[in-house]
Formats: C-alpha cells, structure tokens, sequence
C-alpha cells in the first residue's frame, strides 16, 4: 500500500501531476492490494475519465529520467578524473518501456549525446530487455570495483525501473550497439517501492576515497516515501543481486489517504529524486510531497547507516535524522520540485507545477524560506511539466556547461548553454523532439515496427 500512499500524497496537490507521474504503475500494485479505503474507487475513477497515457510514436511516452554524458559525470574525485570515450545521453520512455539512447559518433564540432543541429532526432538504439517501467537514470564515467574483485567497466549506465523495483546497471556500456543488451547487474531488494532519482556517493565522511572505489548509489524510493542507499561493493558479480540496502532515511509520514501524517524527524514525503556532493558530503533530496528541498549534511554515514559503527566509522546508525537545512516557503517559489543536480556549488531544481528551474547558488550555506539566486520560467522558456534535469560539464564544447530538462507534458527535451550563469525569461538554447520508435504489441517485448506495448 506504499504506492498507493504516495499517489494520494500527491493528487490533491496537482492532479495533472499525479495522474501522469504517480498513476503510472498503480493499477498494477493495487489491483493485487485489498483496498478497503473509498480514496482508491475514487482515483480509479479519476483515471478513467482522464483515459490511460498516450502511446505516441511521434513524442516522448513519459520522459522521467534524462541523464547526459560527454565529459566527465558523476565521478569520484580526483587531480585526473576519467573522461568518457563516446559520448551519450539516455532519456527514459516510460509509457513504452524504453530507455531511449542517443550517440553521435565521430562528431567533432558537437560532443553531445544529442544530435543538436537538428531538432527532430530519433534514438540510435533503445534498451527494453527486461524493463517494465524505466524511470530515473544516471551515467558515470568512472567504473567500479566490488569488495571481492568484481570490476564493473566505464562507462555505467544506471536505469531505476519503478514498475519493476529494481535497479539495473549496464557496466562498459557502449552506446553503439544495437542489439538491445539486458543489464549487467540487477539490484533487487525488497525495500524498492517505486524507485526513481539517483546519485553516486564515492567517499567516506572525511573525504577519502571509498576503497575498494565502488559508490554508494542513493535511491529516492517515493512509493514506500523514503531514501535507499546501497553499498556498490556489495556485489559479487554479474547477474541478479539482492542485496539488502547498506542505509537511507526513513519515511517522514505514515497514515492517512491522501494526507501523510507526521510521523518521523526526517520530513520525507514522497521524495522524487536525489543529488549528493562529494565535495561537501551532502545529500540533496526534492522532498516533492512537501514542496521542498531536504539538504542532510555527513551524507556518507546515512548512505550506510545499517552497517556497523565499527566498519564505516560512523558515529551514528540512525534512519530517523531531520534535515540539516532545508529549502521551503514562499520565497523559494517550490510547489512540485522534482528534478535535480548540484553542480559547481549551485543546486539546479526542475518544478514541475511551477513550471521553472530554481538555482541557488552557494546552496550549503543556504537556509529554509530563501528566494532562489535565479530563476528560470516565463512563456519565453516554452516549459511544460519540466521534470527531470542533467546537466554536461564538458569544457571543450563553447560554451559548454549546458543543462537539459525533459518535459512530460508535450514530451520533449530542451537545452540550455551557459548553465551557470542562465536565468530570467529566456527561450532554450535548443528544442528536442524526439521521434519515440513504436513497440511490438504485447506488454514487455519490444524491437517491432508496428503497435504499442499494452500500458496496464
């Protein structure tokens, strides 16, 4: 009944965004639940007067996750941090089962997963082997190693499946094969109830290297409304894990349909994604059911806050930690944020009800109801249900350091240059849309011309 909590924590908030964010693999865990509230006949009727999601060949089905790479990104710290060989961006498909991935090799003049000389592109591949509902998405350029030797190559390639409750990693992952690979690895854990944003954690509390160099990977868990961590080094190879979460925070309300009540110190409710600093060793969460940001300080020891004091050298093993500061208020112009990256000392936010991207530079030493350093929204942006956000660090591309955002109201990305310094009523740099290929009929399959996989 998780799911269905965080559902009706959102619907009374904004009812386009939960009809297309948090609807999406109801039916499916609730049909199996023994529903005895009114609230589930009430939003199952909602749903049928709205009509199921699109499956659109010409647009985006969805796009939750959106993850870009052709510099450096999400690495561990260091005077020479890896650079990745092909560069490429994945953007998520939810409504066709679909990671969607773009590569453009030889390219010189643009070093983008995105074809951006053209505003109509088509994915040079996909992967839906084994996915039911691909969500969050993240890409390192830096490989790992487990505690028995393991060695998961760079590029990675991490994919949420929030129908599906598992995380799926695809290690040396190269963007041009086309023959659809299933993932290397699969994290599947009771704890994951729709999983969603991710971020990478690669040092101890006082900075130094996690060794061996395996990260923990954060998980917003927004269907049971709490954080999951899991210690990469956990995995003892390739092939299906389960393996039980190293830490994380727990749920911040319990009861009541649609009102989550008060119930732990961590003011967790409903958590859509999650960004960590390395450098600050700061955890950074859009605690989307309270129309805040939750920034939690000493984030490595929450990130294995099951594990024994002895081992982490962690004072603390609590899950019920309150937030160090927070953004909220109405000086903060947060309603629904959902995406978000910290990058160069900035927190980027995506706010999908305010329809803008709110930075705050300087973010650590910023507290609660603070107006953003700068705002981007106005019908110059074209914005419609911006969600997720990446942003590319590459220095050799002029004027590089763009950020991009997918939009699940229209289905398309747009792209921003010059991420550190944009802001105000300014149109994109560029408009994506993105020719979404059809499905094979038959829920899970995929590869074919023709039909669309059933969506319930």
């Amino acid at each position: 009944m998780a799911r269905v909590r965080h559902t009706y924590s959102h619907w009374w908030r904004s009812p386009t965004h939960a009809i297309f964010t948090r609807s999406r693999s109801w039916f499916r865990k609730a049909s199996g639940s023994k529903l005895s509230s009114l609230f589930p006949l009430l939003f199952l009727a909602f749903l049928t007067s709205c009509g199921n999601p699109s499956s659109n060949s010409d647009n985006l089905n969805f796009p939750f996750g959106l993850a870009v790479c052709s510099y450096t990104c999400n690495v561990a710290p260091s005077t020479s941090p890896p650079t990745i060989s092909k560069a490429f961006a994945a953007v998520t498909s939810y409504g066709t089962h679909q990671i969607l991935i773009f590569y453009n090799p030889g390219s010189t003049t643009n070093p983008y997963g995105f074809n951006l000389n053209n505003t109509s592109l088509a994915p040079t591949t996909s992967l839906y082997n084994s996915l039911q509902g691909p969500d969050g998405l993240l890409i390192s350029s830096q490989g790992f190693t487990t505690s028995n030797g393991f060695s998961c190559a760079a590029p990675v390639l991490y994919g949420a499946d929030g129908i599906g409750n598992k995380i799926a990693i695809w290690c040396g992952y190269d963007p041009s094969n086309t023959n659809n690979p299933g993932p290397t690895i699969t994290i599947n854990s009771t704890s994951l109830v729709s999983p969603e944003g991710m971020a990478l954690d690669w040092v101890d509390s006082s900075g130094t290297l996690l060794s061996p160099l395996a990260p923990i990977l954060f998980v917003a868990n927004p269907g049971a409304s709490n954080i999951l961590a899991f210690d990469l080094r956990q995995i003892t190879g390739a092939g299906t894990s389960n393996i039980s979460p190293s830490g994380g925070l727990l749920s911040g309300t319990s009861g009541g349909l649609p009102f989550g009540l008060p119930a732990n110190n961590t003011s967790l409710n409903g958590p859509a994604f999650v960004a960590f600093s390395n450098s600050q060793n700061t955890l950074f969460v859009s605690n989307t059911g309270n129309s805040q940001v939750n920034i939690y300080g000493n984030g490595y020891c929450l990130g294995v806050n099951l594990e024994p004091q002895s081992t982490t050298g962690c004072a603390s093993t609590s899950q019920n930690v309150p937030p160090t500061t927070w953004l909220s208020g109405s000086n903060t112009f947060l309603s629904n944020p959902v995406g978000l990256v910290y990058y160069q000392g900035s927190l980027y936010v995506a706010d999908y009800t305010a329809n803008a991207v709110l930075i705050w530079d300087n973010v650590i030493s910023t507290a609660s109801n603070v107006t953003p350093t700068r705002r981007i929204y106005g019908p110059n942006t074209t914005f419609a249900g911006v969600y997720a956000i990446s942003i590319d660090d590459n220095p050799a591309a002029p004027p590089g350091n763009t950020f991009f955002l997918s939009q699940i109201n229209i289905g398309n990305l747009l792209g921003y240059n010059n991420a550190t310094t944009s802001s105000g009523n300014i149109a994109p740099t560029f408009n994506i849309n993105v020719i979404n290929p059809t499905l094979s009929n038959g829920f899970g399959s995929g590869g074919g011309t023709t039909g669309y996989p059933g969506f319930f």
